[in-house]
């Protein structure tokens, strides 16, 4: 399956926000261009610069390019310049290139092209979308994949069909997100379901599991929205589902997303049941993705991850009053500030900060 879209999410409830990155495997949105096209490298080295960033999921951010700009620290100096010399806005061009090719194509004579030219319109318009935070540009994604199904059907090009699918239901799971819309996101929830349905776990094991981490993602949010334990439990059975197509030594990115979204169910269900063991267990769980995730090289996603950790610390030290414990998650929050000081990062910096407040509060009311 052509991931083109941030589909799947890193939960991170330390400091109350989620991350999302690109989960591509193959090269088929360069694939219907002319490889003597100018658009079809600026669109490859885009897309290479893209790959497996992270960010915060929010309404109306700036645009692609001022995005790019922003990021200062806790990222490559070569990934910057690439940025800012405006790959990102490659991607309009792109929308323009293959709308002129959806014009100049006939439904009737190639509909398999045409078909694919809706996806990938999608593809970029949901990028754009994702990136900006902008509903209009998702709901312009939804239309493209919508056209894409009324030529590839269930029926007659199921693997296609589900490809597409899962797609439209990345974009509502987003627009979902965006609007605190939980109907939107039960929608998802629902198309996901389809798309993962008539994926061959033997012959796709990648496709489906990410399918089933993305069911996954969309049941922790409705449940801790909710604060329902029974959401929150499929959610555990479907990543924990998703992760056994996932070996380790295989495909270590996938494999770490699995696995942290496991900790912070834990820990989600740990919070609302008030459940000592459900928190112990999700810190360890925390600390092997740690073990396997090179700082160096995802500096955003291992700070985040080490928040999810010293979160769940704090929820143990309250739930149990353990006094080591909550001194310890003071003293990893502190850390978190002190790294988010030196970055444009000012949200994630002011959640850290509430949490060490938090931290210290109860190291205070445990000292008493």
């Amino acid at each position: 399956m052509s991931h083109h879209l941030y589909a799947e999410t890193l939960l991170a409830p330390g400091l109350g926000v989620s991350f999302q990155w690109r989960y591509q495997r193959d090269r088929k949105l360069l694939e219907i261009l002319d490889a003597d096209s100018p658009v079809f490298g600026a669109l490859s080295k885009s897309i290479e610069r893209f790959e497996n960033t992270v960010f915060e999921l929010s309404a109306d951010k700036p645009t692609l390019i001022e995005w790019a700009n922003s990021l200062e620290t806790l990222q490559d100096e070569a990934d910057r310049r690439e940025l800012r010399l405006g790959a990102a806005h490659v991607f309009q061009q792109a929308i323009e290139l293959l709308q002129g090719m959806q014009m100049m194509t006939d439904r009737e004579t190639d509909p398999v092209r045409l078909s694919a030219i809706h996806q990938n319109i999608g593809d970029v318009m949901g990028l754009i979308g994702q990136r900006s935070g902008s509903v209009h540009y998702l709901e312009q994604a939804a239309l493209s994949y919508e056209q894409a199904l009324e030529i590839r059907t269930e029926e007659h090009s199921p693997y296609e069909w589900a490809q597409t699918t899962y797609s439209l239901a990345v974009v509502m799971h987003t627009i979902g997100h965006l609007e605190s819309d939980n109907r939107m996101l039960k929608q998802a929830h629902q198309t996901y379901t389809q798309a993962v349905t008539a994926l061959p776990r033997d012959k796709a094991p990648d496709e489906w599991s990410s399918a089933l981490c993305s069911i996954g993602t969309v049941l922790y949010q409705l449940g801790a929205q909710r604060r329902g334990a029974r959401t929150l439990e499929q959610s555990m059975v479907a990543f924990r589902n998703g992760l056994s197509a996932r070996p380790k030594d295989k495909n270590l990115f996938a494999w770490i997303i699995a696995q942290n979204n496991i900790a912070a169910v834990l820990q989600g269900l740990g919070e609302h049941e008030e459940d000592i063991l459900s928190l112990e267990a999700s810190i360890p769980a925390y600390e092997e993705v740690l073990k396997a995730l090179d700082q160096t090289t995802a500096p955003l996603t291992h700070a985040m991850i080490k928040a999810n950790r010293a979160s769940a610390m704090l929820a143990l030290a309250a739930e149990s009053d353990y006094l080591d414990m909550a001194e310890a998650s003071v003293l990893e929050f502190q850390a978190l500030c002190d790294l988010f000081a030196t970055t444009d990062f000012v949200h994630y910096k002011q959640k850290a900060q509430e949490r060490l407040q938090q931290a210290q509060q109860l190291c205070a009311t445990l000292q008493v």
